[in-house]
């Protein structure tokens, strides 16, 4: 039996950017539940070089948030999350490009400005935006007021190819078992994954037991683009 509640989750997702040069990252955030929203998104600059330049635009996608935001930066100091459907069809829009000064839908060609304002039709409403702050170094703190959840980033482990191995650690409790558990989106069900509990162990366990208190790592194989990962406790 499994309780209602999960212990530690985890995202993953891609950041890219759209237009102009070709660039994108898997990116695996570390996700605590709130009790009451609005939640919050945590990106650093360090890990997206588009962002490092003033008109640099990425687009970011994570299971938990329903579509992609399109992040740009403004100034030296301020920058624009917007949501990425376009508000005539529902297509997604591409990122900013300084050069052209707007960011297009691909299926209609609707034009937005930086702040996600229409410049040019069919489009008639502005692109949906979202609180940003910028501490003045390195992080973005982007409010959603439909996520539950702060995400924050952590250091992805290795990369094979297309495929991610995953250190994802969780406190256990002595005396208790653990599983792991993945869904692609936020519709989809949970289901269990198996793990490895050493960094280069084959990914053949099921569960996890705990003889003392402390952190303990779980090493996932994944090829996905997007999910949420959970730890459950067993009972």
């Amino acid at each position: 039996m499994l309780r209602r509640t999960w212990l530690q989750g985890w995202l993953i997702g891609t950041a890219r950017t759209v237009t102009g040069l070709a660039w994108a990252r898997g990116m695996v955030m570390e996700v605590a539940a709130l009790q009451t929203g609005p939640g919050a998104l945590y990106l650093s600059l360090a890990s997206f070089p588009a962002l490092q330049s003033v008109g640099g635009s990425v687009q970011v996608n994570l299971s938990a948030v329903d579509t992609a935001l399109i992040v740009t930066r403004a100034s030296v100091s301020s920058f624009h999350a917007l949501d990425s459907v376009c508000t005539h069809a529902g297509c997604t829009v591409g990122t900013f490009v300084q050069q052209q000064g707007y960011m297009q839908c691909p299926c209609h060609g609707s034009r937005y400005d930086i702040q996600g304002q229409v410049v040019r039709g069919p489009a008639e409403e502005n692109l949906a935006s979202f609180g940003i702050e910028f501490d003045g170094a390195d992080e973005l703190k982007i409010t959603l007021p439909n996520l539950p959840l702060d995400v924050k980033p952590i250091q992805l482990y290795r990369r094979a190819g297309n495929r991610l191995r995953l250190k994802l650690t969780f406190e256990g409790k002595s005396g208790r078992r653990y599983q792991l558990r993945f869904k692609a989106d936020v519709v989809s069900a949970f289901s269990t994954v198996p793990f490895a509990v050493t960094p280069n162990g084959l990914a053949v366990s099921s569960e996890i037991s705990v003889t003392s208190d402390g952190p303990r790592h779980l090493y996932v194989d994944s090829d996905n683009q997007r999910g949420f990962y959970i730890v459950d406790e067993v009972e």
